[in-house]
């Protein structure tokens, strides 16, 4: 898992006479929940989430007094990391710095919070980026992931300086835990976006298994981080939704496009609960929105699909080739395309999509349908 990269940023400052803008009063995110439906209950607390058991961080504090002196105390947090993710498990699960390290395991969210742990016993700055990887798509059941991770900056001590001299360039060591997944920067982020990103996605996790309170409770808390966050108005409404709360969610998805915070997740969300409440106008009009905003290659499917039940069979295939472009692995797209060449006469293309999808297919059972369309139309006539 090496990946040690020396970093170096930019602090510029500008001034200006210009007067500020009036600010427009948004309507907040608290303000739009209904709190009588749900009661708060125990959520973990920002100093449990980075809170170390007693024996690492004596075994961390160690370990950097040894290295002290022959490398940079943010070298020493990679180092450190580095040995202690050796039979680390990629885990989904969002957890604190103290269930990492008890269980060994987590996601990306779970490494960042606990590299921020180990920053602040050595009193080193952080700043966070999101990543995107490939495959940035996945799909299970209904729900579509999307597969951001954070990676963390930890900045060298600083040093001091001449009053009268300004430093623009400050280093540090950049810690990527996923190397190797074929990355690309999405936009950086702070430790409050990472506290949102912890309190989100437990949140999440908790609307799965339908625990309500739990869910609004942790809504609360990332918001307390990154007020009026756009997916936080979208897991907002679900959560009205699922309490039955439909007014409520309209209010909220609605608040969320006044304010023009939004999302693809939210636009799409806010249409469905506009099909539940039969206002076909709204319905209509949220649609044509999606269809100006970035879709992922899932929506594109469904589009396509719908496209060929109208009979619309080059919309079909433009929609498919888009989403084959922006996830090229994903095999169902190949095969939805295979279906339209194969219904135009055009076998040989139809035999190079077929294998294209037995390529990048990793569902026994959806294989082995791909394989007995493709054996059928190469077999001898």
């Amino acid at each position: 898992m090496k990946y040690l990269v020396f970093t170096l940023s930019f602090f510029l400052a500008a001034c200006s006479s210009t007067q500020p803008a009036v600010q427009i009063k948004k309507v907040q995110l608290t303000q739009v929940i209904n709190h009588s439906l749900f009661k708060r209950v125990e959520t973990p607390n920002e100093h449990s989430v980075f809170e170390l058991p007693e024996p690492e961080k004596e075994k961390f504090l160690a370990y950097a007094q040894k290295r002290l002196n022959e490398i940079r105390a943010d070298e020493i947090v990679f180092n450190y990391l580095e040995n202690q993710l050796t039979n680390f498990k990629y885990h989904g699960d969002t957890l604190t710095s103290k269930q990492t390290i008890e269980r060994s395991q987590g996601n990306c969210i779970s490494l960042a919070i606990l590299t921020q742990s180990y920053a602040t016993l050595l009193d080193l700055d952080t700043s966070f980026q999101e990543m995107t990887s490939e495959p940035v798509y996945a799909k299970e059941g209904s729900l579509v992931y999307i597969a951001n991770h954070f990676r963390t900056k930890v900045y060298a001590p600083e040093e001091e300086t001449d009053d009268n001299f300004i430093v623009f360039i400050r280093p540090g060591t950049l810690i990527d835990y996923f190397p190797t997944r074929g990355s690309f920067y999405a936009g950086s982020a702070t430790y409050n976006d990472l506290l949102n990103k912890f309190y989100s996605n437990l949140a999440a996790e908790a609307l799965a298994k339908n625990k309500l309170n739990t869910a609004y409770s942790l809504i609360l808390k990332a918001n307390y981080f990154t007020p009026n966050d756009p997916e936080l108005f979208n897991i907002t409404g679900i959560l009205h939704r699922r309490a039955g709360d439909l007014k409520s969610a309209q209010l909220i998805y609605q608040t969320a496009l006044n304010r023009n915070d939004i999302s693809i997740n939210l636009i799409n969300n806010y249409r469905l609960l506009a099909k539940d409440l039969g206002d076909t106008e709204l319905e209509k009009q949220l649609t044509s929105q999606l269809i100006n905003e970035e879709k992922d290659p899932y929506e594109l499917l469904v589009i396509a699909k719908n496209n060929l039940q109208e009979g619309k069979v080059t919309q079909a295939k433009n929609h498919l080739e888009s989403a084959i472009a922006k996830a090229p692995y994903i095999s169902e797209l190949y095969l939805e395309l295979a279906k339209i060449r194969y219904q135009q006469g055009k076998s040989k293309q139809t035999q190079a999509l077929l294998e294209q999808a037995i390529k990048y297919e990793r569902d026994n059972e959806k294989l082995n349908i791909y394989q007995a369309k493709l054996a059928s139309l190469t077999k001898p006539k």
